[in-house]
């Protein structure tokens, strides 16, 4: 997990980017170009991608050498590949859309899936 079990504290420091990513074949969510640039996120860094601990979302964090979690490639156009064990346990399908939250102050994504 990226974030420790503080993180159900953390929630009321999300920032609302009021913008949508979807899955789409083969697993790949695309993160729209303002959030990267705000978190300086480049094409071809590691992200860590992960659980967000006792909630059912996905955190994408610019990779530290501490983190346990997956490790992606950011491609050219902002896409990152969520692995399959993710999206079985949360139980994803292309086409699902998700409101992207932003965690300033850590330097991460929060996708929450919408209903």
């Amino acid at each position: 997990m990226l974030i420790s079990s503080n993180f159900k504290e953390k929630v009321k420091e999300l920032t609302d980017s009021n913008l949508m990513c979807s899955l789409k074949d083969k697993q790949h969510i695309t993160i729209p170009s303002s959030i990267r640039r705000k978190l300086n996120i480049l094409p071809g860094e590691e992200v860590a991608v992960g659980l967000a601990d006792g909630l059912k979302d996905l955190i994408i964090k610019k990779n530290s050498d501490h983190s346990l979690d997956n490790k992606m490639i950011v491609s050219e156009r902002g896409s990152i590949r969520i692995p399959t064990e993710l999206t079985r346990a949360l139980g994803l399908c292309k086409g699902d859309v998700f409101h992207i939250y932003l965690l300033i102050k850590d330097n991460c994504i929060l996708l929450k899936k919408e209903n």
